[in-house]
């Protein structure tokens, strides 16, 4: 099988499996607990916080170690509607991931301002300047990455016009690591990561909080993360987090060859597909995703089709399966509701050949017209793009 689903999840890379076993093995002390060997896990969790810091260029007093990014998410939006003055509001990027969204209509309900976007799924910088400069928001909220069409949002920019108003800047970067090299996110008020995202184990991310960002509390119930978090630490999946965050650096040429063999693939597709559309094409994106809106047949009959042929894709974002509606950030995008039916994100590892690109695309060709040839019109109607 050809797995193209790298932004649902990862497989663990060598360094995180290898240090998640280690550390199963002989990391397993409570680090909280009294005695020598406590103290040495306790020490390695300190260790690895270091490292976590070092490698984002940040201070480590404010990084929290969490179960993922849902979490994180959930407690910043928490946080805002907690602490956030009467009158004041929080703006969003209109397809932030739901475990922002969400939260956000549960905890602040009618004090959102959606922000602007561009028909490439780009934030407007524009109007988030015009939103600022009036006054009524104390809190920001943008992705650094959009989860399904892998367009890179601008959110350097956001966070420098933040700093520049006074204004939180909460970033969820959870698509960034291992698909995006660089960034400032000593300009991130909170800063979330996942860690299986880049080849680490399920259960393990982090929240970073700025020095502005005091008396944050993910949950209650412990002293542990400097009392801001409750509860044992995992420190098999923190340690295995780490290490493959290290890893995912050291070998971003992998990643970055990816953009090639994902051009490729999408000429390819678009000489033998007429009228698909490539969401998000003219926009910067991740080297890795493909975002693509068919002409016709609903997208699950894509996925079964492929996965029979031995490719693995997705419709969309992993955490809307299942759902139905529309796609916030299609609607965003200016397409009709009946478009999410028709979407199919195609995400590529470090490990992904050209060959395998090369091959899903002849599978996508081969497809196309055996459904032509079956002329099932569940869906005849051609989307307009």
């Amino acid at each position: 099988m050809a797995y193209f689903d790298y932004n649902a999840t990862t497989p663990l890379n060598s360094a995180g499996r290898e240090a998640l076993l280690e550390a199963l093995e002989n990391a397993w002390a409570n680090p909280s607990s009294p005695y020598a060997d406590s103290a040495r896990v306790h020490n390695s969790l300190e260790a690895a916080r270091e490292d976590l810091a070092a490698l984002l260029d940040i201070e480590p007093d404010g990084l929290i170690f969490t179960s993922g990014a849902t979490e994180a998410n959930n407690a910043v939006v928490r946080y805002f509607a907690r602490l956030l003055p009467a009158g004041k509001m929080i703006a969003l990027s209109p397809f932030e991931h739901p475990s922002v969204d969400e939260p956000a209509r549960f905890y602040l309900k009618d004090k959102i301002r959606f922000l602007n976007s561009d028909p490439a799924g780009l934030v407007d910088l524009d109007d988030l300047q015009k939103v600022l400069k009036e006054g009524k928001v104390g809190a920001v909220s943008v992705m650094a990455v959009n989860n399904e069409s892998g367009v890179i949002q601008p959110w350097e920019e956001v966070a420098k016009l933040c700093r520049e108003s006074g204004v939180f800047f909460h970033c969820d970067a959870s698509q960034w690591f291992g698909k995006a090299e660089g960034g400032d996110f000593s300009r991130c008020d909170f800063l979330v990561g996942c860690g299986h995202k880049f080849g680490a184990p399920k259960g393990s991310g982090f929240l970073a909080a700025s020095s502005r960002a005091q008396g944050i509390r993910l949950q209650l119930g412990g002293a542990q993360e400097s009392g801001q978090r409750g509860g044992t630490e995992n420190t098999p999946a923190i340690l295995g987090m780490v290490a493959a965050l290290k890893y995912a650096l050291r070998h971003f040429d992998g990643m970055a060859g990816q953009k090639l063999f994902r051009d490729k693939f999408e000429t390819a597709v678009e000489a033998g597909i007429p009228k698909v559309a490539i969401l998000g094409k003219n926009a910067p994106r991740v080297p890795n995703t493909s975002y693509l809106l068919m002409p016709r047949f609903e997208n699950l009959r894509w996925v079964r089709k492929l996965d029979l042929k031995g490719f693995q894709i997705s419709t969309g974002a992993a955490c809307s399966t299942g759902k139905t509606g529309q796609s916030a950030l299609l609607t965003a995008m200016g397409f009709p509701a009946d478009a999410a039916r028709r979407t199919l994100r195609i995400s590529s590892g470090p490990e992904t050949t050209n060959l395998d690109w090369q091959e899903l695309a002849e599978a996508f060709k081969s497809i196309w017209v055996s459904f032509q040839e079956a002329d099932t019109s569940d869906d005849a109607e051609v989307i307009s793009i």
